[in-house]
């Protein structure tokens, strides 16, 4: 137990933790689980073993769940909440800020809140560490609804002539092209500029309007140095 007390402290020292951290803190969850003499009461309800239990909000009564300790030792309960958040998050620096804008193929600036369907532009998502030294980073960037990724082999100003007049291009270490978003990661050392950029193109295809999700970076190892644009609208006009 006195290793579960410093796995705490030091949890309770940080505000995020890496996917690699989360996934031994679960394996030795698990360990610790196996041997728990643990004797409760939820909801009424006797059961003996450690308790693991997903609730829908929907599920959960009004005067809420009772869980009881039946045993004479200490237990630590640990209640997790997820949801969509009801007001959109602001923008945020935390070690990276980066920008997104939106541009034609030629590179004229547009604003992307209302665009014609069948328009074609060039996203350009620009990331500025002010301190650079060694990460992976993961740049995440959530498509709205109407729009979709028109051409993967248009990813960055150092893979193509096509969007040749973007600034600070730098080619990531691996992309994706999902149905609902564009990722790109990148190794970064404490020599490499403060600036760089990456770009890919999309396309307006369904009419209507949508909710333009923020984009983000982050440091896969270190999750607490991580920057994100605010959340916007957008309107597809039916082409004519």
């Amino acid at each position: 137990m006195n290793a579960v007390a410093r796995v705490e402290t030091a949890r309770a020292g940080t505000t995020y933790t890496s996917t690699q951290e989360n996934a031994w803190m679960v394996l030795a969850a698990s360990a610790l689980a196996r041997d728990a003499r643990v004797s409760l009461r939820v909801a009424g309800e006797a059961r003996q073993g450690a308790l693991y239990r997903t609730y829908r909000a929907a599920e959960i009564p009004a005067g809420g769940i009772k869980v009881e300790n039946l045993g004479e030792g200490t237990l630590r309960a640990v209640v997790s909440v997820s949801g969509a958040p009801i007001v959109p998050e602001p923008a945020a620096e935390r070690g990276f800020k980066i920008e997104r804008t939106y541009h034609t193929l030629d590179g004229e600036k547009v604003d992307p809140s209302r665009v014609k369907q069948n328009t074609r532009l060039a996203v350009v998502l620009r990331i500025t560490e002010p301190q650079p030294q060694f990460g992976r980073l993961l740049v995440a960037d959530y498509l709205p609804a109407g729009f979709e990724i028109d051409n993967p082999n248009l990813v960055s100003s150092g893979e193509t002539t096509a969007l040749d007049w973007i600034e600070h291009g730098a080619e990531p270490v691996h992309t994706e092209f999902r149905d609902d978003h564009f990722g790109a990661a990148f190794d970064r050392s404490a020599k490499d500029p403060a600036v760089f950029t990456v770009a890919y193109v999309v396309r307006a295809v369904s009419p209507g309007k949508y909710v333009l999700p923020q984009a983000y970076v982050e440091d896969m190892y270190r999750p607490d140095r991580f920057g994100r644009t605010a959340t916007g609208t957008v309107e597809v006009t039916p082409a004519r």
